[in-house]
Formats: structure tokens, C-alpha cells, sequence
């Protein structure tokens, strides 16, 4: 892989990715594995608010 192909910025902080320290998990570049952590529950939290959100949307459907 080269420098060209790879980000430059954390997905997490946006920190400056330095050619020595980066964290690669899941398709994404972070600056380390803190970050990918903190990106991890943060998607996890909004996938779960997402599926709350559809539960309570077909909540008043069912009953109706």
C-alpha cells in the first residue's frame, strides 16, 4: 500500500496521520487504536438509536 492510496486524517479526531503510526480496521485509518475504539461505540450507540427509532415508529402502527 502506498502513501498516495491511504488517508491522511484520522476518521475519528482528524488528526494527521504521521507514515510510521496509523491503525487500519475496518476499511478506515486511524491515528490510533483509542480512536478506532471511540469510532466503534460511537457507530455502535447510533445504530442502536436508529433501531430504537424504527421500534417506536411501528409501536402506534401495530396497534392502529
Amino acid at each position: 500500500m502506498s502513501i498516495g492510496t491511504r488517508a491522511a486524517a484520522c476518521t475519528s479526531c482528524g488528526k494527521r496521520l504521521t507514515r510510521k503510526q496509523w491503525f487500519y480496521r475496518n476499511n478506515k485509518y486511524f491515528c490510533n487504536k483509542r480512536c478506532w475504539v471511540t469510532e466503534r461505540s460511537k457507530v455502535a450507540a447510533e445504530s442502536a438509536a436508529k433501531k430504537e427509532a424504527a421500534a417506536a415508529k411501528e409501536e402506534p402502527q401495530k396497534t392502529a
